[in-house]
């Protein structure tokens, strides 16, 4: 029976060296997680947004995430989508104008003011939405 204690008593160290074993496959498996996904987001196509997804956005009154999804498409050099980036300024000079007019800032509210009348011209029948971000921002 004196064996039968010996062997279940572990030596602290080989317990320790297990622990450090295992804490290792679970970093190793983390890290190789992180830089699978790191990489797969590497893609430029994976951040940009088709004209399908800037409509929902817009559709759902999502301004900023039609603004960013903008930004991100042009990053990644995607023109697909020319009258939703043209009522994306739009809005964004709207915006801003609204702002710079409330602060008294005439010549950058005029400057913002002719980003809006440019953008008008190029986003063709999106234009009812241009309607809508005058409602809201020019009140």
């Amino acid at each position: 029976m004196s064996k039968d204690k010996e062997k279940k008593k572990k030596d602290p160290a080989i317990l320790a060296l297990d622990l450090m074993i295992v804490v290792l496959i679970f970093a190793i498996i983390y890290n190789g997680a992180t830089a699978f996904f790191y990489k797969s987001r590497a893609d430029k196509k994976s951040f940009s947004q088709d004209a399908g997804m800037l409509s929902f956005e817009l559709e759902r009154g999502d301004y900023a995430g039609f603004i960013q999804g903008k930004y991100i498409n042009q990053i990644n050099g995607d023109t697909e989508a020319a009258s939703y980036y043209a009522l994306a300024d739009y809005i964004e000079a709207a915006s801003m104008y609204k702002v710079y007019s409330a602060k008294g800032y005439e010549d950058r509210a005029a400057e913002q003011k002719a980003i809006m009348d440019e953008s008008r011209e190029n986003m063709g029948e999106l234009t009812v939405f241009a309607d809508e971000a005058d409602s809201m921002f020019m009140r």
